[in-house]
């Protein structure tokens, strides 16, 4: 499994979501394979985890990343929920 990041403008998010997602139905939703956000001030980073780097050339702007450069909290958008939980953890909201 490698991972990739690519920041995304607001206007590009739907695209690469969609893109990510295609991707991983037509290779069965294997279950290491996710896509998630982290949110920060102006910018969105995207990680992608993916079986192999040449999954890499189907997703334009990712850059392969190291397994230490992954945040510790960020939102699971496409993927398996328990895959997510092995690695993630959910991004602490303050309470309204």
């Amino acid at each position: 499994m490698i991972w990739a990041r690519r920041i995304v403008a607001p206007g590009e998010w739907n695209e690469v979501q969609d893109q990510f997602e295609s991707l991983f139905v037509k290779l069965g939703c294997p279950g290491q394979m996710m896509l998630v956000a982290t949110f920060g001030p102006g910018a969105t980073m995207l990680y992608a985890s993916l079986p192999n780097t040449v999954l890499l050339t189907a997703l334009s702007g990712f850059e392969q990343t190291g397994d230490g450069e992954l945040p510790a909290e960020a939102s699971l958008l496409v993927g398996h929920q328990h895959a997510f939980a092995k690695r993630f953890r959910y991004p602490k909201r303050p309470f309204m």
